[in-house]
């Protein structure tokens, strides 16, 4: 009934049925920027816009216009484009967690887990078939990661408690006990010896950009991934900020191509993942200095976040 009623109030009084949106997704009052200047007017000419041939939604609303998920699996394959469904290539890594993914899903009930492929370079692995993965809110890179050790994989990094804002330890940055085990670390972090079993490194970033750009699942992602990265880059450039500061990674289908550009942004040692949607090269000053540098989130752009990327106080939320 409720159902029939929403589209009843969207055909007669033209309104747009809204998503249905946890308070977990609402970001704190004073998280929020609403400044309707943060972009440039139209038209603008000071910044590459996206061709216009490209076709956009701009009126459906982008709250609640992504899947809530627990954890953030991304497998490093140095590449920006992949086949439409990541895990129809049968040999992959992507296609072996999946497969765990859903048999652990059925048996646990737990939180959604989120795998995309990431252009990330496979700097730690030291086998052809092995990928590095980093998984969010763990903020942790985890070498070696083959198929055939999926679920050990699960097992020791994904099948274990979240962690919390009120855990002091893990607002250290990468501070999985692994880190500290199988060998001495140097000094940024990494694990002397060369052994090829599954190791673990600090995150490389402090923050992150990744901006989806599955040209093969929409090629209105794989046109304006490229465009922003470029501009995200200038910028940071700009700022004097390097690599280490915010790494820009283009990834594998996130849900919502015609909220092109899509951009996640991982803040907060990777505690806080803001989504957000109808991105374009006007809005990346705003995103580095707002999110990246502030913790604030964009609220004309924003779709949703991680799980408990607010804390889990429900205090100061307010729904628009």
């Amino acid at each position: 009934m409720a159902g029939i009623l929403r589209k009843f109030n969207s055909v007669v009084f033209g309104n747009e049925p809204q998503n249905e949106v946890g308070i977990d997704q609402i970001p704190p009052a004073d998280c929020i920027v609403s400044d309707t200047c943060l972009s440039c007017p139209m038209p603008c000419d000071d910044h590459k816009q996206y061709p216009s041939y490209l076709q956009f939604d701009r009126d459906s609303p982008l709250l609640g216009s992504m899947k809530p998920y627990g954890r953030h699996i991304m497998i490093s394959t140095g590449q920006s484009d992949w086949p439409e469904h990541i895990d129809d290539d049968t040999s992959s890594l992507a296609a072996a967690l999946t497969e765990v993914l859903k048999e652990k899903k059925a048996d646990k009930g737990e939180l959604r887990n989120f795998i995309t492929n990431t252009s990330a370079l496979n700097c730690h692995s030291s086998s052809n078939d092995a990928n590095d993965v980093i998984i969010m809110p763990d903020n942790i890179l985890v070498s070696n990661v083959t198929p055939d050790r999926a679920h050990e994989f699960y097992d020791r990094f994904i099948g274990i408690p979240m962690p919390t804002w009120e855990d002091d330890e893990m607002k250290k940055k990468s501070n999985h006990p692994d880190l500290h085990q199988n060998g001495n670390q140097d000094g940024n972090g990494q694990r002397n010896g060369n052994g090829d079993g599954m190791q673990v490194y600090p995150v490389p970033y402090k923050t992150m950009i990744l901006i989806c750009s599955h040209r093969r699942r929409d090629k209105r992602c794989g046109i304006t991934a490229p465009i922003l990265a470029a501009e995200f880059d200038n910028i940071l450039r700009d700022k004097d900020m390097t690599e280490d500061d915010a790494g820009i990674l283009l990834v594998s289908h996130v849900g919502g191509h015609k909220f092109a550009g899509n951009v996640i942004c991982y803040i907060h040692e990777g505690m806080t993942g803001i989504w957000y949607g109808r991105v374009n090269t006007c809005h990346c000053q705003a995103i580095i200095e707002e999110t990246l540098q502030q913790g604030k989130v964009i609220k004309d752009l924003y779709r949703g976040a991680m799980t408990h990327s607010f804390g889990e106080s429900q205090v100061n939320r307010l729904r628009w």
